[in-house]
């Protein structure tokens, strides 16, 4: 069983520099930093954890529908440079409401736009030339300048089945971030698509990051409510909690993140989040072990929680 730190561009660098010393202390694995994209920009805030730490990091996720895919190839390649190539590129296609606010319109054909994101990034990063057109790339002959870096992994941060498919064919690695029930269910269905394309599953890393918390804090409501936003209708509906999902949407469309969290019932934070005691919690992490699962990010979100105790 392995603990990584998760933090977001959204929280105060002094407060993730704190954390960040914990985690060294206590042998984590590696630091995750969630991209926040109406906050500070992503690797700036994980070149600085790069500089700082001893500890690898990894992008979890940031979204290639704010940024070309040039700035992703050369943002990773310093971060390569930096942390002697033991950077991880995780993406995803974000929340759909920052992204539509930053865009303009929501985060659409995900399938394309993710899998062209992990083809391009990697022939770029094997020195290749690349020219190539698609849903966000139109490059004419663009190659990596850095040199002597070499090509990062991949992870996925999705939930829908087409996307967890899509993971099982093309990433190194899911983040999961579902609602618990469901988390089974998206392993069986990464694992189908691996074999089917002739992947061995057994190598496709398998991280939860779902929020922890010891109390019903407003914070971690505020995330479960833009985590319920981003959860296709489907899953939605299996949870019981759709109808909760709609009047959170129109909430934070309006930009009022109280509100939104006010909306939030029991059993959503049941779904999202791993609560409990700290002995409850550590019964959960194992029991998802068991299923399959091997990595676990710690994202302390309540003011209380003791992050030495992991």
């Amino acid at each position: 069983m392995e603990f990584s730190l998760g933090v977001t561009t959204g929280m105060p660098l002094k407060h993730s520099m704190k954390l960040l010393r914990i985690a060294e202390e206590k042998d984590f694995s590696r630091v995750f930093v969630g991209e926040d994209i109406l906050s500070r920009e992503i690797f700036t805030y994980l070149s600085i954890f790069a500089n700082e730490s001893r500890l690898p990091v990894a992008s979890g996720i940031l979204s290639p529908y704010v940024r070309s895919l040039v700035l992703i190839a050369s943002g990773s390649a310093g971060l390569q440079l930096i942390t002697n190539n033991k950077f991880t590129l995780g993406i995803g296609a974000g929340g759909i409401t920052e992204v539509e606010t930053l865009t303009g319109e929501a985060p659409g054909k995900a399938n394309e736009v993710l899998r062209e994101t992990a083809e391009v990034i990697r022939a770029i990063f094997r020195g290749e030339k690349v020219s190539y057109e698609g849903r966000k790339a139109c490059l004419r002959g663009y190659s990596l300048r850095i040199k002597g870096v070499k090509v990062p992994e991949i992870y996925f941060g999705v939930r829908g089945r087409e996307l967890l498919a899509l993971a099982g064919e093309v990433a190194d690695g899911v983040i999961f971030s579902t609602p618990r029930s469901y988390l089974k269910e998206a392993l069986k269905i990464v694992k189908k698509s691996a074999e089917m394309h002739g992947k061995r599953f057994d190598e496709i890393k398998k991280i939860v990051w779902n929020p922890v918390a010891f109390e019903n804090s407003k914070r971690a409501r505020v995330i479960v409510a833009t985590m319920l936003v981003s959860t296709p209708e489907y899953i939605l509906k299996s949870t019981g909690l759709a109808e909760e999902a709609i009047k959170i949407r129109k909430a934070l469309e309006k930009s009022s993140y109280d509100k939104a969290s006010e909306l939030v019932s029991r059993e959503a934070l049941d779904e999202y989040c791993i609560t409990g005691n700290i002995g409850d919690i550590k019964d959960d992490f194992e029991y998802l072990v068991k299923e399959g699962f091997q990595e676990f990010v710690i994202s302390p979100i309540t003011g209380d929680m003791n992050l030495s105790e992991w």
